[in-house]
C-alpha cells in the first residue's frame, strides 16, 4: 500500500506559491539596481559636465555654466522620480519578503507534518506486516500440531 497524505495537494501549492514569490523577488531586486544605475549614471553625467565646465575658460563657461544651471532642476526632478520608483519597489520588495518568509514556514510545517504522517504510516505497516507474519506463524503452529496429534493417538 502506497503512502498518501491529504494534505499533499496543499503541500504542492504552497511550495509553488514560494518559487512565485522567489521569482518575484529576484525580479523587484532586479528592477531595483536598474534604477539604482540609472540614478548613478545620471549623477556621473552631472559630475562630468561640472568637470568640463570647470576647464574651460571663463567668457565660454559663463553662457554653458546657464543652460546647466537651467537643466539641472529638471534632472534632479528626474531623479527624484527615479528614487521615487526606487523607494516603491523597496516597500514592494519588503512586503514580498514577509510574504515569502510566511510562506515557507508554512511550507516547512507541512513538510514536517508529512514527515511525522509518513512515519506514523510506515509504523502502521510495519506493525500489520508484523501482526500478518505472526498470524502466519500461529497457524502453521496450530497446523503442525493438528498433524503431529493423529500421530500421538496411535
Amino acid at each position: 500500500m502506497r503512502f498518501r497524505w491529504k494534505l499533499q495537494r496543499l503541500l504542492d501549492v504552497t511550495a509553488q506559491r514560494e518559487l512565485a514569490l522567489r521569482a518575484k523577488l529576484f525580479e523587484l531586486s532586479r528592477r531595483m539596481a536598474r534604477l539604482r544605475q540609472q540614478i548613478v549614471a545620471r549623477r556621473a553625467v552631472h559630475r562630468m559636465l561640472l568637470s568640463e565646465l570647470g576647464q574651460k575658460r571663463l567668457a565660454e563657461r559663463v553662457g554653458q555654466q546657464q543652460v546647466f544651471m537651467s537643466w539641472l532642476p529638471t534632472e534632479q526632478r528626474a531623479i527624484g522620480r527615479i528614487q521615487a520608483d526606487l523607494d516603491g519597489l523597496q516597500r514592494r520588495r519588503g512586503e514580498t519578503t514577509r510574504e515569502l518568509l510566511k510562506t515557507k514556514s508554512r511550507r516547512e510545517t507541512l513538510e514536517k507534518l508529512q514527515a511525522d504522517a509518513r512515519q506514523r504510516f510506515m509504523k502502521e505497516q510495519s506493525r500489520l506486516a508484523q501482526r500478518e507474519l505472526d498470524d502466519i506463524a500461529t497457524i502453521g503452529f496450530a497446523r503442525r500440531g493438528l498433524v503431529a496429534e493423529p500421530d500421538a493417538k496411535r
